[in-house]
């Protein structure tokens, strides 16, 4: 066993998910969770600071004593990602604490476990959805078959069309009649729906725990969100539909 393989698994991992309606936090040793709650509804994540004290204090710990922070980059809410990532940001630069960065499709897919492929869908409001599929590696972590896309329902589920057997997962559970029907060639098809019943930072903490005895890490520098799509900021700005100062701010940052 490799030192980093060794250190990751007495360290101790604060995930965060911001992504969605509902936030939630965990705390794990190494691979074992210690806890986890629901955090709040999307419009009170300006509480996180408070809900992420109130966590650790049930368990006598302090922030200080986190080795290493997974935080869900999107897709989902950009306000909340944001809210997300900054708080995880500013509690790994002070010493330079490692952060693993996971995807909410990933997250999805690695609730659904086991299966041999997964196609996670996240709702993207407006009747829309993220998606994606994967499989999985020796380790269980998602393996990406294909790229994050933002479509309709539609749209989506002609790219596991030539699928036989697939697990749904994510946002998908209100819409049987419409994920679980017959491909387009008329086959009939070995799908059914996955709904996690625990908090999504749970899947986070599990995926970052296998991602940092890998040394697959970010730093506070390099941390990134996937959005899959523009927020509305950006769509405005690429029409041209912002002042110069609000431009000159988007491009600066």
């Amino acid at each position: 066993m490799n030192n980093n393989a060794y250190s990751a698994a007495d360290s101790i991992i604060l995930a965060l998910d911001t992504s969605s309606n509902t936030a939630s936090l965990a705390v794990s040793r190494g691979a074992r969770l210690l806890k986890s709650v629901r955090a709040g509804s999307n419009e009170k994540h300006e509480r996180l600071w408070s809900d992420i004290q109130a966590l650790l204090s049930e368990l006598t710990m302090t922030i200080r004593e986190i080795d290493a922070f997974a935080v869900c980059v999107g897709p989902g809410s950009f306000t909340g990602l944001r809210i997300g990532m900054a708080a995880v940001m500013g509690f790994s630069m002070p010493h330079n604490k490692p952060i693993i960065a996971v995807t909410s499709l990933e997250a999805a897919a690695f609730a659904a476990r086991p299966a041999r492929l997964v196609c996670s869908m996240v709702s993207a409001y407006r009747g829309e959805f993220y998606s994606q599929l994967f499989s999985f590696d020796g380790e269980g972590v998602p393996v990406p078959q294909n790229d994050p896309m933002i479509s309709t329902l539609e749209t989506a589920l002609e790219r596991v069309d030539g699928a036989s057997e697939v697990v749904f997962a994510g946002d998908v559970a209100s819409l049987p009649d419409v994920v679980l029907g017959k491909s387009e060639s008329g086959a009939e098809l070995k799908r059914s729906i996955k709904q996690s019943d625990h908090p999504l930072a749970e899947d986070i903490s599990s995926i970052g725990y296998v991602r940092l005895t890998r040394d697959e890490v970010e730093t506070a520098m390099s941390v990134r969100a996937s959005y899959v799509r523009q927020s509305e900021a950006e769509i405005k700005l690429s029409l041209g539909l912002l002042g110069s100062k609000i431009k000159r701010s988007m491009k600066s940052g």
